[in-house]
């Protein structure tokens, strides 16, 4: 059985419809922190979302990073997660 592989970006293979980069989403936090339009509190947030995505685990997040597992659950945004989906 041959796989196809699922589309990760740009145009929907069903829809036709743009679909967002994950990669914009995190060039433009790289740029906020750049410019400093980020409070400490929305860095820790979004590097926290950043890391889980890429973990897909509050654990793994947890020990990567050096903090509890409660706290990752809690710091995960799940706007800006959505976005970088």
């Amino acid at each position: 059985m041959r796989r196809v592989p699922r589309p990760t970006g740009g145009v929907s293979a069903t829809l036709g419809e743009a679909r967002p980069n994950p990669g914009d989403a995190v060039e433009e936090f790289l740029t906020e922190v750049r410019g400093g339009k980020l409070s400490a509190e929305d860095v820790l947030r979004r590097f926290v979302t950043i890391e889980y995505r890429r973990t897909g685990s509050y654990e793994e997040t947890a020990r990567r990073l050096g903090l509890d597992r409660r706290t990752v659950t809690a710091k995960v945004d799940t706007e800006f997660l959505g976005r970088l989906r």
